[in-house]
């Protein structure tokens, strides 16, 4: 397969279609040769959060707080170190809305929680919804820019929506030919990622709604991450290996990272860009040197923590604001903490 093209794709434009209902309220997603297997001791430290059947759990950039949607609990902004509930995020009054994905601005000032069909923007400080919209498709993943300005959310209708986070108005409509799974988006809402279950994925200038990265993976798209600089993107398949650009230099920094064989759920980047942690399927955490492309350290998800539990999956990876610790969000509702060597 030949280097991702850098080609112009033509220009996308606002959708007629009455699919959205928009509101807004007051208040209220080279290498790697070495075949190392995952360390097998456990985490330093086990933190729950929420109880009765959690659905989503997403941590913020800076390490500190976590976003909740549990089944008896509804949605909820939490610090995860004290164990406490900041603020009750109700959607349209229901206290337990189901929500299934959610997402963090960059700076941490604004998040998004997603049912199934319905989106809401939050100010986080403030705990008041910003935003919300419908979708007659189901919400798959969510990202949101500093401050709210934007936010790209990947449809099962097989297109993205570009929404303006401080105008609650129709969607500007990225269609693909599946249902798209990862997307994300910069920290100065310049630049959007979408990844489809057809294994396209395209990064997107989004002034000119033009796409100047189109690769194509042999599996459905499972993440993809630009560095908090805007310099990387990182994007890998459920199968397969996964690829750095160079966006700064407008070339592809490793093309293929992991083992053919292997995969990817989760991935984020350090703060400064020089390490990528990532998650897949089986339950391997892997930190990568970004600069060598090569692992630096491995961990390997426990089975289970009781008897009782059945086997863990990963809901969402990160550090801590020290980059001493690696921390793992499960589908128990608990945050794993394992120490960086």
């Amino acid at each position: 397969m030949p280097p991702a093209a850098l080609a112009q794709t033509p220009h996308w434009h606002p959708s007629r279609r009455q699919v959205l209902r928009s509101s807004l309220a007051a208040l209220g997603g080279m290498g790697g040769l070495l075949a190392l297997s995952g360390c097998a001791e456990p985490p330093a430290e086990t933190v729950a959060l929420g109880y009765g059947g959690v659905l989503s759990l997403r941590l913020s950039p800076n390490g500190e707080q976590a976003l909740v949607g549990s089944v008896q609990q509804g949605a909820g902004l939490w610090n995860w170190r004290t164990q406490q509930r900041v603020a009750t995020l109700s959607h349209a009054e229901q206290d337990r809305a189901q929500v299934f994905v959610s997402a963090f601005s960059p700076d941490g000032t604004r998040g998004v929680t997603a049912e199934r069909h319905n989106l809401i923007h939050w100010d986080l400080s403030q705990g008041r919804v910003l935003g919300h919209w419908s979708a007659e498709a189901g919400v798959r993943c969510v990202a949101v820019s500093n401050q709210g300005r934007r936010i790209l959310a990947g449809l099962t209708s097989r297109e993205a929506w570009l929404l303006d986070g401080h105008n609650v108005r129709l969607p500007v409509i990225i269609p693909h030919a599946e249902a798209v799974r990862a997307v994300d988006i910069s920290a100065d809402a310049a630049m959007g990622v979408t990844g489809a279950d057809d294994g396209l994925l395209r990064a997107w200038n989004l002034e000119q709604g033009a796409a100047f990265i189109t690769w194509k993976f042999d599996a459905p798209v499972t993440t993809a991450v630009f560095s908090p600089d805007q310099r990387l993107l990182f994007a890998g398949p459920a199968h397969g290996t996964g690829r750095i650009w160079d966006l700064a230099q407008n070339t592809v920094l490793h093309p293929a990272m992991g083992a053919r064989r292997g995969g990817f759920s989760r991935a984020c980047f350090s703060a400064d860009g020089a390490l990528l942690l990532t998650a897949a399927a089986n339950g391997q955490i892997t930190l990568w040197t970004v600069a060598s492309g090569q692992t630096r350290q491995t961990w390997q998800l426990p089975r289970s923590l009781t008897e009782r539990t059945e086997r863990l999956g990963v809901l969402d990876i990160g550090f801590d604001a020290e980059m001493r610790h690696v921390l793992v969000a499960v589908t128990s509702g608990q945050v794993l903490v394992w120490p960086l060597g």
